[in-house]
């Protein structure tokens, strides 16, 4: 009530309590102080253009909570919206509900320009999604924990800074599984004995040969290896296991956020001291490149990755012998490998743009380039 005022849509007489109404069912009404009562509240900020793969994701780990673990907390829609309500307005707004699973305050024209004033100055909402944490008493606990849920999923119950550094100190904090998790199956081909490649770009031609060469190279060695595409550009249909746009984006929406939570966690600046920081703006910077790959091998911890034409030349000039890939210190040396044919390539090592989707300046606002030794700004879609 003290966030949302008074109610201002009309009402029958009697019915003047502000209540909430399930999404995926808006003709219940439910009063606020018998649904939340006792719960945390996550209040999820957005406008109508709030992605069906941000909902999707934000979904999953709200069935996952209210399934497999003891969670007790709810979720509420607000729709901040700038301008007039229009026929458009309610189109999208209807179609946004039925893919919600959680609560909305009743309508988005019962929010005053006086709370989404508050929203954009004091929570900083401005154009992306963002998810404000308040506990059982009213307190905000965290102001933004989207990018902790995206990352832990329903792990990061119950949402607090102290919950975020606990996890980023946890066993599973290796950036390895954070990077390949994403998808249940490449943890299973991992455990099957398989190797992993993750590959992106835009460029056709070179990424089936890029597939094509390292396939027969490391068939040739008796190595059986899965290539994962995690582009948009469907002309490039993976060979093997296939990722549909939802997983996609989910990959590079994941490494975003994990460069988000560092930088809010730790508060470490941008100081190059922090390994994870640096290979995920690796990782990140590839997405604007014309062609990458990324190596994950069962028996090692450790990634290797690289621009297409660096990784394409260090598996054709390594010596793949069978006895030797399947240890841990294969991954190191031709790690070193890649890091030697990058500092010896013709156009040297390439600095590449990195663009978030986010509107947290205090992540991007002083960037180093992964690639070389300089600052630059990060962009911003």
């Amino acid at each position: 009530m003290a966030l949302f005022g008074q109610p201002q849509l009309d009402r029958s007489e009697g019915s003047d309590e502000l209540k909430l109404c399930r999404c995926d069912r808006n003709d219940m009404d439910l009063s606020i102080s018998t649904t939340l009562e006792g719960k945390m509240l996550l209040l999820l900020i957005s406008g109508l253009d709030i992605s069906s793969n941000e909902i999707l994701l934000l979904r999953d780990t709200y069935i996952e909570s209210k399934t497999s673990v003891q969670q007790d907390y709810e979720v509420v829609w607000v729709p901040v919206l700038s301008g007039q309500w229009t026929t458009s307005s309610e189109e999208k707004y209807t179609k946004l509900l039925r893919m919600m699973s959680w609560h909305m305050v009743e309508h988005p024209k019962i929010i005053s320009e006086k709370t989404k004033t508050f929203i954009r100055q004091v929570w900083k909402f401005k154009r992306r999604p963002i998810v404000v944490v308040i506990d059982k008493n009213g307190d905000v606990v965290f102001p933004n924990v989207i990018h902790m849920i995206y990352i832990w999923g329903s792990k990061a119950f119950p949402f607090t800074p102290l919950r975020e550094r606990t996890l980023w100190n946890s066993a599973e904090a290796r950036l390895d599984s954070l990077v390949f998790d994403f998808d249940p199956n490449l943890s299973r081909m991992l455990e099957d004995g398989k190797w992993v490649i993750l590959y992106g770009g835009n460029n056709v031609e070179w990424s089936r040969k890029l597939t094509t060469q390292m396939r027969k190279v490391l068939s040739d060695a008796c190595i059986l290896v899965e290539m994962i595409y995690v582009g948009e550009n469907r002309e490039l249909e993976p060979q093997s296991y296939s990722l549909d746009l939802r997983k996609v984006f989910y990959f590079w929406t994941r490494l975003e956020s994990i460069l988000i939570s560092r930088y809010q966690s730790f508060s470490a600046g941008d100081s190059g001291t922090d390994p994870i920081l640096g290979e995920v703006k690796k990782l990140l910077s590839y997405k604007s490149v014309e062609t990458w790959a990324c190596l994950k091998t069962p028996s090692s911890d450790s990634m290797v990755h690289g621009l297409g034409d660096v990784m394409l030349q260090g598996f054709m000039k390594s010596e793949m012998q069978e006895r030797d890939v399947q240890t841990n210190e294969f991954a190191k040396e031709f790690q070193n490998h890649i890091e030697q044919l990058t500092r010896g390539s013709s156009s040297g090592p390439a600095c590449h743009r990195i663009v978030l989707h986010t509107d947290d300046r205090d992540a991007v606002e002083s960037l180093k380039c992964p690639a070389i030794l300089r600052s630059f700004h990060g962009e911003k879609d």
